[in-house]
């Protein structure tokens, strides 16, 4: 089952027999997945496991649903705003997953390419692990970046950072499998800032409910809102285009993220016009048939372009090889530069992390981590 269909079927969106029948089956596992996130949390709650403090201070960045809430631009924009603070940050990924090999790899070199060599990547499932060979490489590490961090409470986080994405924000409002919920909505109370992201794809009265949502279970309204940005484009050989290359253009889209709808509604308003979106399921990985397919739908269409999402790209170019590079001169492939705008101006953000990294944050000693 795609993801297209499956989210369909978490919406209600779909009411043939077939998604009823699945429906009631996935909500039936829900109960011993909530046990089960429950029983964790407590361990945490109660102090039967303590967080690991590592020897920097960590900003966690982190969602309470799968799926894309906006959290790679969310990341770099972080890291740049370190970077202007005069630190110098290092991103912890969680690390490879046994059903999709590549997944984390692809985001890891998405970020690399996106930071440059300032700001080191390391993808490891175990976090502390992650971070001693971080400060073995460099040393002038100052503060880590936490991916996906919420719910890797292993680790101990000087600011806890959570984003929920306007258009999706409470995951169809059940847990997984039955939902898109990692752990219940009231997990928002452990965060020390809540940012709503792709507001721009809601309408203001949407807007207002959920920030009065996100206050009724934190007791405070979020820190603030960001605007999700393409700041211009590249095309297969690196060369930066500008913001407006593809006004009056005529485009076919493909993606294999967590949130395709708002890619595609991006480049809606990016675009002349989207000829057709080929979607597959995140983390898929790319055959190099599909991609010949996806360059001659375009031909066929006319496109004057195909438009890809970056994570989409580093896999793209692992597997393009003589006999499909040529296409691209005929279609180029061109993907979209991530930035976000704070709607506030960032300040409570930047007051955050300045405490956060603050320098009366007590070291640790590399040596003597676990």
């Amino acid at each position: 089952m795609n993801h297209a269909r499956l989210f369909d079927i978490m919406s209600g969106k779909a009411t043939d027999p077939a998604a009823s029948i699945t429906r009631i089956g996935l909500a039936a596992l829900e109960p011993g997945y909530r046990l089960a996130v429950s029983l964790r949390n407590r361990r945490f709650d109660h102090g039967r496991r303590t967080p690991a403090r590592l020897p920097r201070p960590v900003i966690s960045v982190g969602n309470l649903t799968t799926g894309g809430t906006g959290k790679t631009p969310m990341v770099i924009e972080l890291a740049r705003r370190l970077l202007a603070m005069n630190h110098h940050p290092a991103v912890l990924m969680r690390g490879y997953m046994a059903d999709h090999p590549t997944a984390d790899s692809d985001e890891a070199e998405e970020l690399s390419r996106e930071l440059g060599p300032e700001v080191p990547v390391m993808p490891n499932p175990d976090r502390v692990k992650g971070a001693r060979q971080v400060l073995e490489e460099h040393p002038q590490v100052t503060v880590f970046l936490l991916d996906d961090g919420f719910q890797h409470r292993q680790v101990h986080r000087d600011l806890d950072i959570v984003l929920i994405d306007a258009t999706c924000p409470f995951g169809f409002d059940h847990l997984l499998p039955r939902g898109l919920l990692r752990e219940p909505v009231t997990g928002l109370r452990r965060a020390d800032m809540v940012i709503v992201t792709r507001c721009d794809l809601v309408t203001p009265d949407d807007l207002a409910t959920i920030d009065r949502q996100i206050e009724a279970v934190t007791g405070r309204p979020p820190a603030d809102h960001t605007i999700s940005l393409w700041t211009g484009f590249r095309d297969p050989y690196d060369h930066d285009l500008p913001a407006d290359h593809l006004n009056n253009k005529q485009v076919v889209a493909a993606s294999a993220i967590g949130n395709p709808a708002a890619f595609e509604r991006m480049l809606e308003s990016a675009a002349g016009r989207v000829l057709h979106a080929h979607r597959y399921d995140d983390h898929h990985a790319y055959t190099q048939q599909e991609i010949k397919h996806i360059l001659a739908d375009a031909e066929r269409h006319q496109a004057d372009a195909v438009v890809v999402t970056e994570k989409d790209w580093v896999k793209w170019r692992r597997i393009l090889n003589e006999e499909v590079t040529p296409d691209l001169d005929r279609v180029p492939v061109i993907r979209p530069k991530l930035g976000v705008r704070l709607m506030r101006g960032g300040q409570m953000l930047n007051n955050m992390i300045d405490k956060a990294v603050s320098p009366d944050v007590p070291a640790v000693d590399v040596n003597r981590l676990p």
